[in-house]
């Protein structure tokens, strides 16, 4: 919670998904926000929403530029000379390049990077979350800023209850390249490689393919301005990935290069942080049938409550040419038959126990 007056006045540019949802979670915790966009109807709709208010004559102490990543380097520098006092951050997805363009500022101590890493597949204000960061991880790059700059970028960071990490500009967007912005990249290409099928073969799509390219219904824009600003990392990561592609297609025993790709992929999955930001856990699958009608998710949802069986995650399939969907829950391994022998008995139909 945040402590009384100790927050600093803050003013976000920018009234997109991210600059609007920072200032949505800050409001809810008693921050002084206000907030401005370059089109005014995201300003307004910003407003509206409550996700800051119209700049007083108060200066802010805090200044969060949170536009596109293409234009982030030049409103950082703007935005250090606007205001003289305010320590000035943004949320871009690429660092090193800002960092760069503030170096030659006499007030780069002012200036600290930052980048939250948490998003949506759509954008704008409409989409906007005062959660949305809630759990991620909110990467700070110091870039010699002096101790209250810093300070003030962290309290942000722990006010939206985020996990804060420290690291250097260079590194975080080689990291970024491999964990962010090649799995955009990879995404869409498996979604653009459906094009030369029909809708009838489209329909066979499972969830695993619904995994896969979630992401691809990204902002193309955004995207392009983040592979121009981080091509070096984000190369060499692609390089990374048709190499083992091209491994595989050169294969003399294709299943023994596939088995050896999937390994490799296994072992490195199970290093991607799990629930909470702890060590990845194992959860068993508890598959329903649930017929495609109002209340019965909920019911289902409810029903599983009742064992008390803490549902970990919730996958959703269903097929366009059926009158039901598959609702997996996943649950402790040492609780699956329970949760299923406990369904069963209240009518529900387990597809896969």
């Amino acid at each position: 919670m945040t402590i009384p007056g100790a927050a600093p006045r803050t003013h976000i540019v920018g009234a997109g998904l991210i600059g609007a949802s920072i200032g949505l979670g800050l409001k809810s915790e008693g921050w002084h926000v206000t907030i401005e966009d370059a089109h005014a109807e995201a300003e307004a709709l910003a407003r509206a929403i409550g996700a800051g208010d119209a700049p007083g004559d108060d200066e802010p102490e805090l200044v969060i530029v949170a536009v596109p990543p293409a234009a982030a380097p030049q409103v950082v520098v703007d935005a250090l000379d606007r205001w003289q006092h305010a320590t000035v951050t943004d949320v871009a997805s690429v660092k090193a390049p800002i960092a760069a363009a503030v170096e030659a500022c006499e007030n780069a101590v002012r200036y600290v990077g930052s980048h939250p890493m948490a998003g949506r597949e759509i954008s704008g204000g409409l989409a906007a979350q005062g959660d949305l960061f809630k759990a991620r991880p909110w990467v700070i790059c110091p870039n010699g800023a002096h101790g209250e700059a810093v300070a003030a970028v962290r309290l942000v960071a722990e006010t939206l209850q985020c996990d804060v990490v420290t690291m250097d500009a260079a590194a975080h967007d080689a990291a970024v390249a491999r964990v962010s912005h090649a799995p955009q990249v990879a995404a869409s290409a498996v979604a653009a490689a459906l094009g030369p099928l029909s809708a009838e073969d489209v329909a066979l799509a499972g969830q695993g393919l619904r995994d896969v390219t979630r992401i691809a219904a990204s902002d193309p824009e955004m995207w392009a301005d983040i592979a121009r600003l981080n091509r070096p990392s984000l190369m060499a990561t692609i390089d990374h990935i048709i190499g083992d592609l091209e491994d595989l297609r050169d294969a003399d025993d294709l299943g023994e290069a596939v088995t050896d790709l999937i390994e490799r992929g296994r072992v490195e999955v199970a290093r991607i942080p799990g629930k909470h930001g702890g060590a990845t856990r194992e959860w068993t699958p508890v598959t329903v049938i649930v017929p495609d009608v109002p209340g019965q998710l909920l019911r289902l949802l409810t029903d599983a409550a009742q064992v008390g069986v803490n549902v970990e995650d919730i996958t959703i399939e269903h097929s366009p040419r059926q009158p039901v969907g598959l609702t997996t829950l996943h649950v402790l391994p040492a609780r699956a038959q329970e949760l299923a022998h406990a369904l069963a008995e209240n009518d529900w139909e387990i597809a896969a126990p």
